[in-house]
Order: structure tokens, then C-alpha cells, then sequence
């Protein structure tokens, strides 16, 4: 039995306040699982349907534009073009499906140890977003160095909030995993988990020195031409496009340069980094055993 906690608490309360008990939403954690279901199942959908680096903007076109196709205001010919300009730019639908993924194993690992509702909820989300924080953290890093884009790792401006996210999302996680360590809990350090890591580095490897041509791109900023590197190559490059004005009121502008083969490695990235995050935190009690 775990002791006592927060979270018991949580799960005790039964008020209502007009027929709705405020905090319900964290005690059911069953109908949180339904719907991370839903949406990693729509995302793989329509990833398979709009094609192979399609993004949030392109499908979100399509959703938007029901309204107006219904009243016969504009034309599914039309939306579709609208949506294809979205192809390749902004977050691609293979994120919502993995994190969904690893969302779901995660709370079912966490039940099957008796990890249960709000906590549950709690440690779920808390340790899927922590391996987000990582993955963009990293990210970030590489991308500001390698392709000389120093304003995307530069805490200020508006970028400066979405480190400031991810930087969170790492704490939050940290201090999920002390609670969960003073709870008895381990960390799994398997013979899978040691082997996620290394396909983790390896295709970090193929990533930033990859291996096949990619094609130089070139745009013009404040600051004079800039040119990508063939150091971690991208299919979607964020530019500054006035680098003169500091990196405080950067705004990266996107470019889609499409490569099949290097989204591929992408996306194995980011499988292997949320696998390896995932498998990490697959905890069990201290004292017991557990298969590699």
C-alpha cells in the first residue's frame, strides 16, 4: 500500500458544484487515456492520409474550413490547396502520435503498479511532458549551434518562453521522479533501456552528420546572406530573418525543403529519444525483480 498522500486526498473528494465535481477531470484518469487514444489514432490517420511530413496547420486547415464547406462558401479544391501551403511547416503529426504513444504505455505501466488515478494522471503527464522538455531542449541546442541560429537557445523574447516551457517541463519531471524514488520506486535501467540510449545517440549521429546530399538554401537577412550547414540538416528551417535586431526580438521564419530520407531520421529520433525517456521511467518497487 502506498501511504498516504496528496493524491488520496484528491481522489477522496466527492463535492459538487452544480452537478460537477471540480476535480473529477484528475480522478478519472481511464477517460484521460480515452482520449490521448482518440487523438494518437486521429493523428496517425490523417499522417497517413496528408502525407508524409504533413503538419498540425495542414489538417487543422481542413477542420476549420468544415463550417464554410457546409454552407457552400468555398470549395473542398480550394481548402486543400489552402492546406498544402502547410505542408512540412510547423509541428508534423508524427510528435502528437508518438508522445500519445508513450503517454498511454506510461499510465498503464504506472496502474499495473498500482499507480492509480489523479496519481496516475499526475505522474503520466508530468514524466511525457519531461520527455518532451529533453527532446526540444537537445533540440534547440543543436539546431542554435550547428546551423548558426543562435537565437533559438537564447532565453528572451518569445522564444525565450518556449525554453522557459521546456526547462519546466524538465523540473516538473525531476520532481516527479524524487517523489516517486521516496515512494520506494526505482528507476529502470534494463538491458532496453541501455539499448534505446544507443539507437538514440546513433541516429543523433546520422542526423547532425548525415550521411546523403541535402540541398544548400540560401536566404537573405539583415545581417547578409545565410546559408544552412551540413551539419544537422533540416526539412523545415526557422530563420531570423533580422538577426541586427537582437536575439530578444527574434522571429524564426519557416522554409520547408522537403527530404524524405531526412525526415525519416528525424522521426526515428524522436521515436528512439521518447522510447529510451519512456523506458527510463518504467518504474517498479525497490526489491523487485524485473526482466530486461
Amino acid at each position: 500500500m502506498l501511504k498516504r498522500s496528496v493524491f488520496d486526498k484528491i481522489d477522496s473528494v466527492n463535492c459538487q458544484v452544480l452537478g460537477f465535481n471540480p476535480v473529477g477531470a484528475l480522478q478519472n484518469v481511464r477517460v484521460w487515456r480515452r482520449y490521448i487514444f482518440v487523438l494518437t489514432v486521429t493523428s496517425a490517420l490523417c499522417w497517413m492520409v496528408l502525407g508524409w511530413e504533413s503538419t498540425w496547420n495542414q489538417a487543422f486547415t481542413y477542420v476549420k474550413s468544415v463550417p464554410w464547406l457546409l454552407m457552400g462558401q468555398t470549395s473542398f479544391i480550394e481548402v486543400h490547396n489552402q492546406a498544402s501551403t502547410f505542408y512540412g511547416l510547423g509541428q508534423h503529426l508524427s510528435t502528437p502520435f508518438i508522445y500519445g504513444v508513450c503517454f498511454l504505455l506510461l499510465s498503464l505501466h504506472l496502474e499495473k503498479h498500482r499507480i492509480v488515478r489523479s496519481m496516475n494522471f499526475f505522474f503520466s503527464t508530468a514524466l511525457s511532458v519531461f520527455s518532451v522538455g529533453v527532446y526540444e531542449i537537445i533540440y534547440n541546442v543543436l539546431y542554435s549551434n550547428l546551423q548558426n541560429q543562435p537565437w533559438t537557445f537564447t532565453f528572451a523574447g518569445k522564444q525565450g518562453l518556449n525554453l522557459a516551457v521546456f526547462t519546466f517541463f524538465i523540473v516538473v519531471g525531476c520532481v516527479a521522479l524524487v517523489y516517486l524514488y521516496s515512494l520506494k520506486f526505482k528507476l529502470n535501467f534494463s538491458r532496453v533501456t541501455l539499448l534505446l540510449l544507443v539507437l538514440s545517440v546513433v541516429t543523433y549521429g546520422c542526423w547532425v552528420f548525415f550521411p546523403f546530399p541535402i540541398d544548400s538554401f540560401t536566404v537573405q537577412t539583415t545581417a547578409g546572406p545565410w546559408t544552412n550547414t551540413a551539419l544537422f540538416p533540416q526539412t523545415m528551417y526557422a530563420v531570423n530573418l533580422d538577426p541586427m535586431a537582437g536575439c530578444s526580438a527574434a522571429i524564426g521564419t519557416p522554409y520547408f525543403v522537403e527530404n524524405n530520407l531526412l525526415h525519416l531520421v528525424n522521426v526515428l529520433n524522436k521515436l528512439f529519444v521518447s522510447l529510451t525517456v519512456l523506458s527510463f521511467v518504467m518504474v517498479t518497487k525497490r526489491g523487485v525483480m524485473v526482466e530486461a
